[in-house]
């Protein structure tokens, strides 16, 4: 693979990963409500769900999604409604989200399962994998279908690594929010609204 393409690759997804998705609000969240050390564990579950994506991208999953209007309405839909429960979960928390935020209350396996759901059940994320990482590979060499696997991996440690880096600075915000009720409330209000979106975008979105 040519190197230039390799770091135009890395550039461009690095952009994509930064921009605020579900993921990334779903590990913010975490971050400020149980700390970095417990949030690694959504991190953990997201980039599995990540890595799941690229897997049915190169199996070929998206190109069912993207000929099916069925099966992507039917994995839309279930997407859609996690994330919707997700956010209501958040409005009805009267306070929980932070006095839940001792490390050892929490199961590493809810929040690892969570993240994995949170990613593994969009289908626009499979479709994305499926339209963007052949942009970067060399249709003509015998290698094509193995260059998307691995840009596909890349792209997910990629993920991970900035993934981690919301959750360390959304750990040190932690205490300064447990500090403040009215910010709680306000943080609660705002996670639900965001997820609540996030599923509503979802339901609605059409095949392109």
């Amino acid at each position: 693979m040519d190197f230039s393409n390799v770091c135009l690759f890395l550039s461009i997804s690095l952009l994509v990963l930064i921009s605020p998705g579900p993921n990334t609000i779903y590990v913010i969240t975490q971050g400020m409500t149980h700390g970095r050390k417990t949030a690694f564990k959504a991190v953990a579950g997201a980039t599995t769900g990540d890595m799941v994506q690229v897997l049915a991208a190169f199996w070929g999953l998206a190109a069912l999604l993207e000929a099916s209007s069925l099966a992507f309405f039917v994995v839309k839909i279930v997407g859609a409604v996690y994330l919707f429960y997700i956010g209501v979960k958040c409005f009805f928390a009267n306070g929980e989200m932070l006095k839940c935020s001792d490390e050892e209350k929490v199961k590493g396996s809810d929040l690892f399962f969570s993240g994995f759901l949170t990613s593994a059940l969009n289908p626009k994320t499979t479709l994305f994998f499926f339209s963007f990482l052949p942009q970067f590979i060399d249709s003509k060499s015998y290698l094509a279908h193995q260059q998307m696997l691995l840009f596909g991996i890349m792209f997910v440690l990629l993920g991970f690594i900035v993934m981690t880096a919301y959750v360390v600075v959304a750990g040190k915000m932690k205490m300064w929010i447990a500090k403040n009720e009215r910010i709680q409330t306000y943080f609660q209000w705002l996670t639900g609204t965001i997820f609540i979106g996030f599923g509503l975008r979802l339901a609605f979105t059409e095949r392109k």
